[in-house]
């Protein structure tokens, strides 16, 4: 459903569907498992393609088309994965060097993603106040 929400908005759908492996990943590992080397070694490119796209997101959020509802929904989102990320990499083991490399792409996606949602709530404050 909320990808219908974003079909004018092909930057949020690669995002969501770039880190979706991930959001998949760290629900099926409670905080008791073990996280693979292996299979954290397969996010790391699902990793890099959402840092890259969250790094290019404030490029393009000043043309999109104004969508008050829509961008309070991208919010709650991004909201919500920062949540989730930071859970996911406190379980990591930054002395093993996939986990290290991980965690390294987190804190800057982590970082966008407050970016993103603060240049979203400028946009929105900017527009409902004027």
């Amino acid at each position: 459903m909320i990808e219908q929400m974003f079909i004018d908005l092909p930057q949020f759908n690669v995002y969501s569907n770039s880190l979706s492996p991930i959001i998949h990943y760290s629900k099926e590992h409670t905080s008791s498992s073990v996280l693979n080397e292996s299979e954290i070694e397969k996010l790391l490119p699902y990793a890099r393609q959402t840092d890259f796209i969250l790094t290019t997101f404030h490029e393009i959020v000043d043309d999109l088309n104004y969508d008050k509802e829509k961008f309070e929904n991208i919010i709650f989102t991004f909201d919500d994965d920062y949540d989730m990320l930071k859970e996911f990499i406190s379980k990591l083991n930054p002395v093993i060097k996939s986990h290290n490399e991980l965690l390294k792409i987190s804190d800057k996606i982590l970082s966008n993603l407050i970016k993103a949602q603060n240049e979203l709530g400028i946009i929105i404050s900017q527009k409902e106040f004027s």
